[in-house]
């Protein structure tokens, strides 16, 4: 149906959900991603009246819908992002879907049921994602998972990486026993366990990044909270040599449903830190370890104990060598060039 992206004889669209928030931390991907399909001639599907709940704001959204469904035209391509929340967008694309001569591409951000571990959630995604054929996710694993849950003959491609619209900070930064941890510091259990790490004599120190910090999580020797910067400035506002991903509340491996969740995505945060030349370290179970080891930006670590004689066994010029090797992706990373490589796979032929 529609031979490349730049097909000129295709319309492409996609539903709008991000770009009229300013956000300040969660929800920065979303946005960047709708600025890049804006940047590649998408043109935004947004519904009127988004926090009007009234009669005629309703009956306005309906309109709409109705004069979008029979607007878009034939061989067109219709992206969005998942999560859905507005039910209005939802059963636009279940509509759309079943028009045998539009594409509808679902680019899964995220998949709630497994994130919460909540089977009755997952069983209702799942149902909707049944309705589409073709889509974009994290990694290879989230691509046989979606093989196996939802379409075994669905044409998927993997992001690897969330694109990020900050500048790269490229200055040099000498290897130290200093790590940082940047996100939603709330949700992640295992901060609060940071001084047993090394009872006594701390080596490590832990720079976190973020909102949603708790007394108990600032108040250990080896922590040190350092705030919540606009996301764009981030990049250059970190302090440590190496970039922790994991999740969870435990510290010998990523446990609960987010440190199964692991397996699967692509945090933003590996982004931030490849943009901020932060060399990674992540979980030896994460869907990133093999995307870190082979483009070898970092290493991988079964629990949190090993950080210290993993940093110890690594030489100056490795380290150095990692920062180096992060300079390709990162500019990549700032121009929109995973979610580009990936539109043209999940299309291509299509």
């Amino acid at each position: 149906m529609v031979n490349s992206l730049d097909n000129r004889e295709s319309k492409k669209y996609f539903i709008q959900q991000y770009l009229q928030e300013d956000y300040q931390h969660g929800g920065i991907g979303g946005t960047d991603a709708e600025r890049i399909l804006v940047g590649k001639g998408f043109q935004p599907i947004f519904f009127p009246h988004q926090n009007d709940f009234s009669i005629l704001a309703k009956v306005k959204r309906f309109l709409f819908l109705r004069k979008t469904l029979f607007s878009i035209e034939k061989n067109a391509v219709v992206l969005f992002l998942f999560p859905v929340y507005a039910r209005i967008n939802r059963l636009l694309l279940s509509m759309l879907a079943k028009r045998k001569d539009v594409t509808v591409v679902c680019f899964l951000a995220d998949i709630n049921g497994l994130k919460d571990g909540n089977k009755d959630n997952l069983q209702e995604e799942i149902a909707f994602f049944k309705k589409f054929n073709y889509f974009i996710v994290h990694s290879g694993n989230m691509e046989e998972w979606v093989k196996a849950e939802v379409a075994p003959s669905a044409r998927i491609t993997a992001i690897e990486l969330f694109d990020f619209l900050a500048e790269p900070d490229t200055h040099i930064r000498d290897k130290s026993f200093d790590i940082v941890f940047a996100g939603n510091l709330e949700k992640s259990g295992f901060l609060d366990k940071l001084h047993t790490l090394k009872p006594g004599q701390p080596s490590l120190h832990f720079h976190l990044y973020g909102a949603g910090h708790s007394e108990d999580m600032v108040n250990q020797d080896n922590v040190t909270w350092h705030g919540v910067f606009p996301p764009y400035e981030l990049p250059a506002k970190l302090e440590g040599s190496f970039g922790l991903v994991w999740d969870g509340d435990g510290i010998d491996k990523p446990m609960g449903s987010l440190g199964q969740y692991m397996q699967f995505i692509s945090h933003h945060k590996l982004s931030l830190y490849i943009l901020s030349s932060i060399p990674l370290i992540v979980p030896a179970s994460a869907a990133s370890a093999g995307f870190v080891e082979r483009n070898k930006i970092g290493f991988t670590i079964n629990g949190l104990h090993e950080i210290e004689s993993k940093i110890h066994s690594l030489t100056s010029e490795k380290y150095l060598q990692m920062q180096f090797n992060m300079r390709p992706i990162a500019r990549k990373i700032s121009e929109g060039g995973f979610l580009g490589a990936a539109l043209e796979k999940v299309l291509l032929n299509g």
